[in-house]
C-alpha cells in the first residue's frame, strides 16, 4: 500500500456493503452501517489521492441512503447504476429493458409468495432477490418455485444466481468487474483494492487478478480455494481495522 501511494500517488478502494462493511442480518431492511464505520469512510473520502467506491447488489437508491457519502463513488445493482465521486452518473443502455422485466417478475413473485413467513422479497429496480434464510419450511420447494416463476420472465440480459440463503436475478451482461473497470478509468488507473464476501464479488476479483497492482480481498472466516481473491479478512470487524490502517498509511 505504501508503494502504491508513493509510486502512483493514489489508490482506488472498492468495497462491497453487506457482509463486508456490515454484518448481514438476513433481513435487508434491518442492516445498517454502524456510525463508527460511516465516520471512518467519511475520513477516507477526505484523504488526498484515495478514491473510495462502494459497490453493492443493493438497489442504487437504497445504497445512497445506507452510505450517505457525497465524496465517494456508489454503485448499486452490482454496478448497473454508478454515481461517481465527481457527481456524474453511468447507466448502460440495457437498463430500461431490465427494469421492465424485473417489474413483471416482482409482481409474479409477490403473488406466489405473499404471506409466507420468513420469505423476504427485495426489489432492487434492476434486479430482484428472494431471501429464505428465516423460512422454517421446505427451502428446496421455495427455490424450485422461484426458478419456475423466473423461467416465465427470463431474458438473456438477466441471470439467476444463488447467494447466501437467497436466489437473485441480476444483470448477466454487466457485473461488479465491469463497474471496477469504469471506476479505474475515472480514477486514472491507480492501484486498486476490492474487498467483498460473496460470489458476486468474484467478477471484481477476476479483474484485479489480471493486474499487477490489483489487490482482491475476500471476507470470510475460512480459506476458500475456489475464490480468486489473493488476500483474506475474517469479518467486517477486520475490514474496519484494515481501513483504519489504510487511513493511517495515507495520513503519514
Amino acid at each position: 500500500m505504501v508503494r502504491a501511494r508513493d509510486e502512483f500517488g493514489g489508490l482506488l478502494l472498492c468495497t462491497d456493503f453487506d457482509g463486508t462493511l456490515v454484518t448481514f442480518t438476513g433481513v435487508p431492511s434491518q442492516t445498517k452501517l454502524p456510525g463508527e464505520t460511516r465516520e471512518l469512510l467519511k475520513k477516507l473520502t477526505a484523504v488526498d489521492g484515495l478514491h473510495l467506491a462502494v459497490i453493492s447488489g443493493r438497489g442504487f437508491e437504497e445504497l445512497t441512503e445506507l452510505v450517505p457519502l457525497e465524496n465517494a463513488s456508489l454503485a448499486g445493482n452490482h454496478g448497473l447504476k454508478i454515481r461517481f465521486a465527481s457527481g456524474s452518473t453511468y447507466k448502460p443502455d440495457i437498463a430500461e429493458e431490465i427494469h421492465e422485466t424485473i417489474s413483471g417478475l416482482n409482481e409474479s413473485v409477490r403473488e406466489n409468495f405473499a404471506g409466507k413467513e420468513g420469505i423476504i422479497i427485495e426489489d432492487k429496480g434492476f434486479g430482484l432477490a428472494l431471501h429464505y434464510r428465516q423460512f422454517e419450511g421446505d427451502q428446496e420447494e421455495i427455490k424450485d418455485r422461484f426458478r419456475k416463476i423466473w423461467s416465465r420472465h427470463e431474458i438473456p440480459e438477466l441471470e439467476l444466481i444463488k447467494g447466501a440463503k437467497l436466489l437473485e436475478v441480476r444483470p448477466s451482461t454487466w457485473n461488479k468487474g465491469d463497474a471496477v473497470r469504469l471506476l479505474q478509468e475515472e480514477s486514472e488507473e491507480v492501484p486498486t483494492i476490492y474487498i467483498g464476501d460473496d460470489t458476486t464479488d468474484e467478477d471484481a476479483f477476476a479483474v484485479l487478478r489480471e493486474q499487477e497492482f490489483g489487490f482482491p480481498v475476500l471476507v470470510s472466516q475460512v480459506e476458500d480455494d475456489d475464490s480468486l481473491a489473493q488476500y483474506r479478512l475474517a469479518n467486517p470487524q477486520e475490514v474496519k481495522g484494515f481501513l483504519e490502517d489504510l487511513y493511517r498509511i495515507f495520513q503519514n
